[in-house]
């Protein structure tokens, strides 16, 4: 591995400084939920004891000093014992406490071994037996709340109450807020436009092709937006309809984790961009994208998948709307499972990846284009090799915490991958194509052209230090192996759609690259999915993701069918994650959210000492670093207007690389 690509002392310190919080609340969580269960049958002195012995094993645990730990290991289970024996006339407190322990110890053995070893199954494992699930399902919908403990409040749960909200529910359960995560949320890649017919070299949705899955018509949209007038066709005109349909998983299936069945759908759901924000909504003079309908699978079904809407318009039988707030839950899950597998792990982390494998296999080490893209590949291979084989493996982390059996997840991945098109990507086409531009507020589309904006001119004047003319860019020898055709060869990166590459005819070296101009696209586009793109995937994801009844990673019961009658919100838990698997999720998004190893755009850690020697380009470096400054200016002065700050395209909360 190159040495660039190793961890350095600096970013485990910053990783240790994340993960002793994350382990604390983790601790905690433990005990409340332990202690609502026992603390009326366990003796007070006892528990009191038992509880000093664990704090004491805890605080002192540590992965550099491990033989001290078996040793406060040991004294917690003498403790153990003496608890147990004061308490031996009780049927099945003594188990469940001596499945605590021996859990307990299996959690530390676990981190020993690696940081996140310890979120797949701790808690049930502990308890195991036959009282152990009662420990951990909710007994109400503020249990979720109360497992974030010591740990700070994510964004979502810290959305101060405004009076234009209508509803009593928490501002992150709200309809306003689905509307708002679909264009500043922590997967905004979904949203298409819905159009009468799909252009050429279009993302598009043909309403017609929708409407053969889910019958969604005039009557639904103006009830629940109130305008008779409206009409689909006329809304589309307007460039004010919208689609999310999670096709790609329509063949998915989960599996059961401790012994409890999973469900997932591929659910549709419909949005309008009203001009005039409704009751319950943001006031905005550009209006808001309003939720209209939501179908929960790929086939309208009038029994088994309805149509669910906000007030209950559509013959969902949801007086309630319990089983609005459900369908709701499906599409944010969905969501999240199409940002873990494609958005987050297929468009960035394997993207960057065999760019950082290519560079470096052709590109000298004195090479100017390997100069300026190292501090944008630093760390990503050792992230990547972490997670093939502690996440995403059968087993762990991502099978625990995210819904899909992991052959769909993988599945779901090769197929993204092969319908990947490079050009396609680029942020100045991207929306455009999925006929999203028009839309007058797009937190992050507004904001991440503005980064893309500062890092063009930068990587424009920089590459024209060194490549005068499209000439040189032909003659550099070492540019057409690495950057050219290990890009495009199958067995290599396998990219499709670099469209400003020449054919040679020759099968060793299929393509030239022979522009400037796209070179410097390719590289700009290299600098953003590394930094800017998945910052926006990564970071939202303790701040928007952690909350379960809002969101989450996995699903504990099918569809809600129209027979069906949900009455409150009590009804509405069993769907909802186990407390357990809820704080192995969110807690494994706070270490991925909390480490920021560099600042993106600054490349030196000692400013006595640049990266860029070449005099040529440092000026460069101290302009691209001012263009980043003044969109932040602009991006912290658009929050101040927004319903809710979208933080995730501030350049300095930003790392130069995949480094987490």
């Amino acid at each position: 591995m190159p040495d660039n690509e190793k961890f350095t002392l600096d970013f485990v310190n910053k990783v240790i400084k994340v993960l002793l919080p994350m382990i604390e609340n983790f601790k905690s969580a433990v005990m409340a939920v332990l202690e609502r269960e026992l603390q009326g049958d366990v003796p007070t002195d006892q528990l009191a004891a038992l509880r000093a012995a664990y704090e004491k094993m805890v605080s002192e645990f540590s992965a550099l000093h491990p033989i001290r730990d078996i040793q406060d290991i040991h004294a917690f289970l003498e403790t153990l014992t003496a608890t147990m024996k004061a308490m031996q006339s009780l049927a099945n407190v003594p188990g469940d406490l001596e499945r605590m322990a021996q859990g307990l110890e299996t959690v530390f053995k676990q981190f020993l071994t690696t940081p996140t070893a310890f979120l797949k199954s701790t808690m049930f494992d502990m308890l195991r037996g036959e009282r152990g699930h009662e420990y951990l399902r909710p007994q109400s919908i503020d249990d979720y709340e109360a497992l974030f403990g010591s740990l700070k409040r994510p964004l979502m749960l810290t959305v101060p109450r405004a009076d234009w909200m209508t509803s009593a529910d928490k501002p992150c359960e709200q309809d306003w807020y689905f509307g708002w995560m679909q264009i500043a949320g922590y997967n905004t890649t979904n949203l298409q436009g819905l159009v009468a017919s799909v252009q050429a070299d279009s993302d598009t949705v043909a309403l017609g092709d929708l409407q053969k899955k889910m019958p969604i018509s005039d009557a639904i949209l103006q009830a629940v937006t109130g305008d008779a007038s409206l009409t689909l066709a006329s809304a589309i005109a307007a460039n004010r309809l919208y689609v999310v349909d999670y096709v790609q998983f329509a063949d998915a299936y989960s599996d059961a984790v401790h012994g409890e069945q999973r469900y997932i759908t591929a659910p549709v759901a419909v949005f309008y961009w009203n001009p005039i924000a409704p009751p319950g909504y943001p006031p905005s003079a550009e209006g808001v994208l309003q939720p209209i309908a939501i179908q929960l699978g790929q086939q309208h079904n009038p029994e088994t998948a309805p149509i669910y809407t906000p007030n209950n318009t559509a013959g969902g039988n949801d007086t309630s709307l319990m089983k609005w707030r459900i369908a709701k839950f499906f599409v944010n899950a969905l969501c999240a499972m199409q940002h873990e597998s494609i958005a987050h792990l297929g468009d960035c982390h394997l993207i960057i990846e065999p760019i950082i494998v290519a560079a470096n296999r052709q590109l000298s080490d004195a090479h100017p284009l390997l100069k300026l893209l190292l501090p944008h590949f630093r760390f990503t291979i050792n992230i990547n090799d972490d997670a093939i084989h502690s996440l995403i493996t059968p087993g762990g982390v991502v099978a625990t915490n995210v819904g899909p059996a992991i052959e769909c997840s993988l599945a779901a991945v090769s197929a993204a991958h092969a319908a990947y098109r490079w050009d396609d990507r680029n942020p100045t086409r991207l929306f455009q194509r999925r006929g999203v531009d028009k839309i007058p507020v797009f937190p992050f589309r507004d904001d991440t052209l503005l980064l893309y904006a500062a890092i063009k001119p930068f990587v424009s004047s920089y590459l024209k230090v060194y490549y005068r003319n499209d000439q040189d860019v032909r003659d550099d020898t070492e540019l057409q192996r690495a950057s050219v055709n290990e890009l495009v060869l199958p067995h290599y990166c396998g990219f499709k759609g670099m469209r400003g590459l020449i054919d040679t005819g020759n099968p060793k070296q299929p393509v030239r690259i022979e522009s400037l101009d796209y070179l410097i696209d390719m590289v700009a586009q290299i600098i953003y999915t590394a930094g800017p793109q998945h910052a926006s995937v990564n970071y939202a994801q303790y701040a928007m993701m952690s909350y379960m009844p809002a969101v989450a990673g996995t699903i504990y019961q099918p569809a809600p069918p129209r027979s069906m009658v949900l009455n409150s919100i009590q009804d509405c838990l069993p769907w909802y994650p186990a407390l357990d698997v809820a704080l192995y999720t969110f807690s494994f998004e706070y270490l991925l959210t909390e480490v920021q190893y560099d600042t993106f755009g600054t490349y030196e850690f000692d400013p006595r000492t640049p990266w860029f020697t070449d005099p040529r380009v440092q000026p460069l470096n101290t302009a691209f670093k001012s263009a980043l400054a003044m969109a932040e200016i602009e991006i912290r002065k658009r929050n101040e207007s927004r319903p809710m700050e979208y933080p995730f395209q501030i350049p300095s909360l930003m790392p130069n690389s995949i480094s987490i």
